[in-house]
């Protein structure tokens, strides 16, 4: 789709330093349009908190998850393209392969719903409910308790980040590739197993910049989210796209679930 090259046989691996290219370069792309991208942001959050409020607003966002980040690598790839951004791109997940990216979604929230089933079950195992019940100002805590709740914490970051790694180029998998649901995951979780420390760097940087942003009366947030975002389709194009390869080659038969 879209004229891209074919997926590599196995996604490249790259040194920690390319993780500030990822960086930089989203920032490249975001300058192809800086008014389109504060559009976007903004109207992003606006839909997010519309949905809060909303009875089941937290399932739809969710559900909407990758059909936002299919959007986001969208804007990207004409930016990388040296076209210029353009806001209606933010919803070509909603208009391609819409089902497979809402069910990625829903794949992804039954993940969490069941990390968090864990950590409830330890909280619950130890006696810890109660504890996080008391109110702040007067809450007790024991060394032993606090050791248990820390390491509650640290299971379900354990249990998320491999989540995280499978959903991190989900989107542009499906998107651009009709890739599986299942398939697109593997192959996300791969891409940054292959890249860990790249992707290290990339978060480090990625957190400074928020923090940053946060600082700037969160004005800063509306260049710095949308650069990030378009650095994931950078990134995307690094490790899986051949670039070697010819134009018209053909595409590998997809594998997984596909809707």
């Amino acid at each position: 789709m879209n004229g891209l090259p074919p997926l590599r046989t196995t996604p490249a691996r790259y040194t920690t330093g390319r993780g500030w290219v990822w960086v930089r370069s989203g920032f490249d792309i975001f300058n192809k349009g800086m008014g389109a991208s504060v559009a976007m942001v903004v109207f992003w959050f606006g839909v997010g908190m519309v949905l809060d409020l909303l009875p089941a607003g937290g399932l739809i966002s969710q559900l909407l998850y990758m059909v936002w980040g299919a959007g986001w690598v969208a804007v990207a790839a004409r930016g990388y393209r040296g076209e210029p951004l353009q806001f209606a791109d933010l919803f070509a997940g909603f208009r391609h392969k819409l089902t497979p990216l809402m069910l990625g979604g829903l794949l992804v929230l039954a993940l969490f719903i069941l990390i968090g089933l864990v950590c409830g079950g330890l909280l619950s195992m130890w006696g810890l409910l109660s504890v996080l019940t008391q109110d702040p100002d007067s809450m007790v805590v024991s060394a032993l308790q606090l050791q248990q709740l820390l390491l509650v914490l640290l299971v379900g970051m354990v249990l998320a980040i491999p989540v995280l790694m499978a959903v991190t180029f989900s989107p542009a998998l499906i998107y651009f590739h009709d890739v599986g649901i299942l398939q697109a995951a593997r192959l996300s979780f791969a891409g940054c197993w292959h890249n860990m420390w790249p992707f290290f760097w990339w978060g480090l940087l990625s957190a400074i910049l928020l923090l940053f942003g946060a600082v700037l009366l969160l004005v800063g947030l509306l260049v710095v989210i949308p650069a990030l975002n378009y650095s994931i389709y950078v990134a995307y194009r690094d490790i899986f796209l051949d670039e070697m390869a010819q134009q018209d080659a053909p595409n590998a038969e997809p594998f997984g679930f596909e809707a």
